[in-house]
Parts: structure tokens; C-alpha cells; sequence
């Protein structure tokens, strides 16, 4: 497994940052430098140093987004950073940084994000979002959830709306499965259908982000939809493959829903949205697996991109016209 899945960042105070890392990265002591920016150069200002495995650090000033370098005796370096950001009505809103390619480059840290809605957002998380320097956004929501989660984002980024509709054909199906049903494993089912339907029939949304990310040539770049897990996981999935990240590290980037997901506060949004006429626990089982991160969800939407193009490289050639060019300014654009 890639180094940068077994490490964190986890904000501990104001200023305060515990880091933690395995042997995948080194096993000997590290040298550890902060800045303000997901570049972290050599000569940053250092902040530990012979750490070995996880370690307390300060910063000096607690209002931005700190990344850490971490050096080792060898000469290798990684570059880490909160994953999630941390926000009080946000949704599922994490950083795409850090990973790394085939050829050995990363993704770099604080250009690429992924989010749910942003629908809720306090004063002091727009103060948040404002940091991160946000200039494009691909909004993955239908006109149907626009006009109930719409949100006005800090910095007027421009933003191309790809509105997919929730669903398979139609935006009242989930709504349709739950007035007839009050099983879940009808809802995974139905998850599953809906992931092979995003990578079959919604393709044409999906060139909206691939023109949004190759024009997107400064800032940062956001893809968001209303859980931030099916629509923009697939979103984020097909992104990360067009720069080069192997599958087991899209997969677990797909997976962290389970870890940045809100679930309880997002049950009863969930289920008036989908308009559950069920008592409150009954309701909430047959809903959860929408709310909920499975492996197979996005085993769904690649199996059926195998089915019909062969590979997922393929499928990036010929449903959006990602030659080896555009796939390499993609890479000068996101990586390092």
C-alpha cells in the first residue's frame, strides 16, 4: 500500500498537529518541515526533527491549512497534510492530495478536493473554504437539489454545473424503491445499479470535469454533489486514474467516505429528501446504504467500464478524449 494511506495528520489544537506515520515511509528517524502551502520545500521551517513512526508538532499560526514534509536519512521524502478538512456543516469535504502515481509522482496537496454539499456552511467554515483558494468547481448536483442545497461559495469560483440526476433515469427512482420497499438490501441494490448507470449513460457529464480540471490552471479545484460519495466518488475515481494512481489507492480514496461522512447528521436530511414514510429506525436502515461507503459500489461502476471499453484507460481515450497529451498536462496541472 502507498506510504501516503498509512499516514495522518490530525489536528490536535489551534496550533498543534499530531503526525503519524508506518515503516511503508521509513522506519528510521524523519526530519519534519511545515508550510502553508502543499509544496513543502526543503528548506521549510522545521518543526521535529529525528522523529521516529508519530510525533507532536507546533505550528506558527493556526489560521491556515498546514502540510508537513517529512524527510528521511535515505534522502526520500513525503509530503503529508489533513485529509479531511474540517469544517462544522460540512459534508464529506476532504483533500485528493498525496497520492502516488505509477511513475512515482504524487498528487499534489491543497489543488485537488472533493466534497458533499455545502449547503450548511457556518460563518467560520466559509472563512474555511475561503483559505483553500477554491477558483473552480464541477457541481455534480441535478436542478432538482440546486434549488433545496444550493450554496454560494467564498471567492466566486467559477463553476460548471454537470447535474446528474440521482438516480437511474429518472431523479424519482430512489424516491419510486423506498414507497415500495423496506429492505435495504433493495438499496444496495439500487446503489449498485446507479454506479453502473453513472459510468454508462452519465459520461457526457463527465467531460464537463475533465474540461473544468484541464482548465483549471490555477487555484484549487473542487468536485462536489450532495452526499459527495457516488457522483463525485466516481468523479474523483476517474480523476485519479487519468493522473496515474493505481487502483487499490482509488479505492481506498473512495473508501474514506466511512471515515468523513457525517452519517447520523445526515440521516433525517436523507430521509425527507427522499420523501420515507417509515418510522424513524425503519426508515433509517432502508437509507443508510445510500449514506454508506461499499467497495462494491465502486467495483460497480468499474466492472461495467471493463464490460464495454476493456480498461479504464480506454474508456478515459475514448469517451473523453484523454490522449497521452492531455493526460500529461493533467499531470502538470495536479502532480509533483
Amino acid at each position: 500500500m502507498d506510504a501516503i494511506c498509512t499516514a495522518s495528520v490530525e489536528r490536535l489544537g489551534d496550533a498543534t498537529y499530531r503526525i503519524t506515520w508506518d515503516e511503508r515511509f521509513s522506519a528510521d528517524p524523519v526530519t519534519i518541515r511545515a508550510e502553508r502551502q502543499g509544496r513543502v520545500r526543503s528548506d521549510a521551517e522545521v518543526v521535529a526533527e529525528r522523529a521516529q513512526g508519530a510525533t507532536d508538532v507546533k505550528v506558527s499560526a493556526a489560521d491556515a491549512r498546514w502540510y508537513f514534509r517529512l524527510d528521511a536519512a535515505d534522502g526520500h521524502s513525503l509530503v503529508v497534510g489533513e485529509r479531511g478538512v474540517a469544517l462544522e456543516r460540512g459534508v464529506n469535504f476532504r483533500d485528493m492530495g498525496g497520492y502516488a502515481t505509477a511513475d512515482g509522482r504524487r498528487v499534489r496537496w491543497g489543488r485537488l478536493f472533493r466534497s458533499g454539499h455545502l449547503s450548511h456552511l457556518t460563518a467560520a467554515d466559509r472563512d474555511s473554504v475561503a483559505g483553500l483558494g477554491i477558483t473552480t468547481v464541477c457541481d455534480f448536483r441535478h436542478e432538482s437539489e440546486l434549488a433545496h442545497e444550493n450554496a454560494t461559495l467564498p471567492g466566486a469560483p467559477t463553476v460548471h454545473v454537470a447535474g446528474i440526476t440521482p438516480g437511474v433515469g429518472s431523479g424519482r427512482m430512489l424516491h419510486e424503491l423506498f414507497a415500495r420497499s423496506s429492505d435495504p438490501a433493495d438499496t444496495v441494490e439500487a446503489m449498485h445499479r446507479i454506479m453502473a448507470y453513472l459510468a454508462r449513460e452519465a459520461a457526457p457529464h463527465y467531460q464537463t470535469l475533465f474540461d473544468g480540471l484541464l482548465g483549471c490552471t490555477s487555484g484549487a479545484f473542487l468536485m462536489n454533489c450532495s452526499g459527495g460519495k457516488e457522483r463525485s466518488g466516481l468523479g474523483a475515481a476517474l480523476t485519479l486514474a487519468a493522473l496515474g494512481v493505481p487502483r487499490e489507492t482509488i479505492r481506498y480514496d473512495f473508501m474514506l467516505t466511512g471515515r468523513y461522512m457525517p452519517v447520523e447528521a445526515e440521516v433525517p436530511r436523507t430521509i425527507e429528501k427522499y420523501d420515507v414514510d417509515l418510522p424513524f429506525e425503519q426508515g433509517r436502515a432502508l437509507i443508510l446504504p445510500i449514506l454508506e461507503s461499499r467497495e462494491s459500489y465502486l467495483a460497480a461502476a468499474l466492472e461495467a467500464i471493463e464490460a464495454d471499453h476493456g480498461s479504464i484507460d480506454a474508456f478515459l481515450r475514448e469517451r473523453f478524449g484523454l490522449d497521452d497529451a492531455a493526460r500529461a498536462r493533467l499531470g502538470e496541472l495536479y502532480l509533483d
